[in-house]
């Protein structure tokens, strides 16, 4: 696989296993990050910017809409911002696991693993 594919395919990962399940219960935030990762599933990238980033506006430390925006960011090259968000999610000590996943993405791991994998196919800092 080409890196370029392979930025895009562990872009897509992140954001796949960072879905969260929309209930009855669920917060605003949370409900925004589902609404956020359904756009990047349909790659509706600035719509899911958009909600993302409404969902941080509501809660700044939700680690489902900062490891889907850091994916977009990925995707749409904004590779500092992609770190920023991997990095939030980091110092977060999410270990919350996804409720969804994707061959792409290990079973086993949680939001913190997911988000350190995806910072190791970031290009280095310029």
């Amino acid at each position: 696989m080409g890196s370029r594919n392979l930025v895009h395919a562990c872009s897509f990962a992140a954001a796949l296993a960072a879905w969260l399940s929309l209930s009855a219960c669920a917060s605003t935030d949370q409900r925004l990050a589902t609404k956020g990762f359904e756009a990047i599933e349909k790659s509706q990238l600035a719509d899911a910017e958009r909600v993302l980033t409404e969902a941080l506006d509501s809660n700044p430390d939700n680690p489902y809409a900062l490891l889907n925006l850091g994916a977009v960011y990925q995707r749409t090259g904004r590779f500092d911002e992609a770190r920023e968000m991997f990095e939030r999610v980091i110092a977060l000590d999410a270990q919350s696991k996804p409720a969804k996943r994707s061959w792409f993405v290990d079973p086993d791991k949680n939001l913190k693993q997911i988000a350190e994998d995806n910072l190791k196919t970031l290009p280095p800092k310029k």
